[in-house]
């Protein structure tokens, strides 16, 4: 073969490896419907207090790591449970093919300049879960 022929086959295979190295990293678009989905499960089981709808989110995994529903609750409500609970707002999603961080903010209401959290969940097989809730 040409020199110039083994360049440019060179190249192709290049290209090819690294396109398909991309792939692998990058997950697919279609996981951040299904992340949104479990944190509105999770917003509106925190506006019910809802304890069991909130543990149902979790893996169990958090359980052992000391998140679960109580803890979550008095950090979300921090006087005694009372307060007021808005949204999880000014999201942002970034994820891996298992692992998926969301970072916002804990609105009392929609003026509210919030209080930072950062939301780590995982995929285990098809569903996502929640297993660390960590205020910044």
């Amino acid at each position: 073969m040409k020199l110039k022929t083994k360049i440019i086959f060179g190249g192709v295979i290049i290209s090819a490896i690294m396109l398909l190295s991309c792939a692998r990293k990058n997950p697919p678009r279609d996981e951040i419907p299904i992340l949104k989905d479990v944190l509105a499960k999770f917003e509106q089981a925190v506006k019910a207090q809802s304890a069991a709808q909130i543990d149902s989110l979790m893996i169990a995994e958090a359980l052992e790591l000391g998140y679960n529903s109580g803890r979550i609750l008095s950090e979300i409500y921090p006087d005694t449970g009372q307060g007021t609970f808005y949204t999880f707002g000014k999201r942002n999603f970034f994820y891996t093919k298992d692992k998926a961080v969301v970072n916002c903010l804990i609105m009392a209401d929609s003026l509210d300049i919030g209080r930072p959290v950062e939301i780590t969940l995982v995929k285990t097989g098809k569903s996502w879960l929640i297993k660390r809730f960590d205020l910044k």
